[in-house]
């Protein structure tokens, strides 16, 4: 997108550009002027990054690889796609998992 500067955190905005009003974003939030486009990809990046770090060691649905706290009896997640449920009765089980048990602290009981 041109030459990396010292403008931005990420260092990909010239400092014209990383000193747009609302972050380059329009008056209702939905469009972003063209220039940061290789900022919010390069943000999106680190964050989605992190996110994996976070949770690598989180188990893994059998079908779909979604990382998640809890599998059920099947090895899935808690999906309830059309092949979730067939792959759960193949194995003899109900379609749709039974519901988490309530995590503490979580506002559970009140």
């Amino acid at each position: 997108m041109g030459v990396v500067t010292k403008g931005c955190k990420l260092g990909c905005c010239s400092p014209e550009v990383a000193a747009l009003p609302r972050g380059g974003w329009d008056d209702a939030g939905s469009k972003i002027d063209g220039r940061r486009t290789e900022h919010l990809r390069r943000e999106w990046a680190a964050t989605s990054a992190r996110i994996d770090r976070m949770q690598a060691d989180y188990p893994k649905c059998k079908l779909c690889g979604q990382s998640t706290l809890r599998l059920d009896q099947a090895g899935l997640c808690s999906k309830v796609t059309e092949a979730h449920k067939a792959y759960r009765v193949r194995l003899g089980l109900p379609a749709v998992p039974a519901p988490a048990p309530a995590a503490r602290g979580r506002g559970g009981r009140r």
